[in-house]
């Protein structure tokens, strides 16, 4: 996907380094994203982002896509 594309509702969220991603939420429209916060915790609607947050990069899934993301916001 190329850089500066707006995000649309399915694309996947990805937050961390490029060497560790530690949490991955599906963008649902609206500035939000539908995630699990942690292990044991009910899944929840949150803002995609934040100040401070490490958002990495974003990707949208299609027919035979290759698992590649590609960073932008």
């Amino acid at each position: 996907m190329p850089a500066g594309q707006p995000l649309v509702s399915g694309d996947l969220v990805f937050y961390g380094t490029p060497n560790k991603v530690h949490h991955v939420g599906l963008y649902i429209g609206a500035g939000k994203m539908v995630h699990a916060p942690t292990f044991g915790q009910p899944v929840q609607v949150s803002p995609y982002s934040w100040p401070g947050d490490d958002f990495l990069a974003a990707s949208r899934p299609t027919e035979g896509a290759s698992g590649v993301a590609s960073a932008y916001r």
